[in-house]
């Protein structure tokens, strides 16, 4: 089905939508207080790192940099196999999805 959406103008700006996306989520995160298991509110640029390191950092920075590495890919026009390149974005953005679900889930909770 989304095999027919490769190409064309639609996709090409979701496609820009979800990587400027998920790239100005990492840049927010790392700005972004949190509250403690006491309730006290944390605010210290270094506190927020270090919790954001422990957290989502490991899995949302490599995703996004192969998607901006299949961006610059596809700019390039290499024809250095971007297929296994293509296939290996979708199964990124399948994790996306199911992050975004899960994000979706603990906002219902709230």
């Amino acid at each position: 089905v989304f095999d027919r959406l490769e190409g064309t103008i639609g996709a090409e700006i979701i496609n820009w939508t979800t990587l400027l996306y998920w790239t100005g989520d990492v840049v927010l995160s790392c700005s972004t207080g949190y509250y403690t298991a006491f309730g006290s509110l944390v605010m210290r640029r270094r506190e927020i790192l270090r919790r954001y390191a422990k957290t989502w950092f490991l899995f949302d920075v490599p995703i996004v940099s192969v998607d901006w590495i299949v961006k610059a890919a596809d700019f390039l026009k290499d024809s250095a196999d971007r297929a296994g390149v293509a296939r290996s974005a979708k199964l990124i953005r399948i994790t996306r999805v199911a992050r975004m679900l899960r994000l979706m889930r603990l906002m219902k909770l709230r």
